[in-house]
């Protein structure tokens, strides 16, 4: 089963929603495209290692990368602390954890 931009995002932005009680309505407009570019992001991913363009390690430098990019901006625009966003971030991808790494074949969100 590929996986879907849009229900990735809806699921993370859910999970967001409540790992960052209290400050959500603040940062939402903020975190959401984010959440999109990690979310397509991971589309992508799914897509070059089925056809055989990523190994594992391609594929997890990637997400690595784009996730702290996410960080950045989320931190940078919204005053949160960057342990703040990590750990809110840890919790949106465990929302999503099971069903990428079963598309993609290997742990690609393992230990959040």
């Amino acid at each position: 089963m590929a996986l879907d931009t849009d229900d990735l995002l809806k699921t993370m932005v859910g999970a967001a929603e409540g790992a960052f009680v209290g400050s959500w309505q603040n940062i939402k407009t903020y975190t959401v495209p984010e959440l999109e570019k990690i979310a397509s992001t991971i589309v992508s991913i799914e897509a070059n290692v089925v056809a055989g363009n990523y190994s594992q390690d391609v594929a997890n430098l990637i997400l690595r990368m784009q996730l702290r990019a996410a960080q950045s901006v989320i931190v940078a625009t919204t005053g949160l602390l960057l342990l703040q966003v990590e750990h809110a971030l840890n919790k949106i991808l465990s929302a999503i954890a099971d069903v990428v790494n079963k598309a993609i074949g290997f742990p690609l969100i393992a230990g959040v």
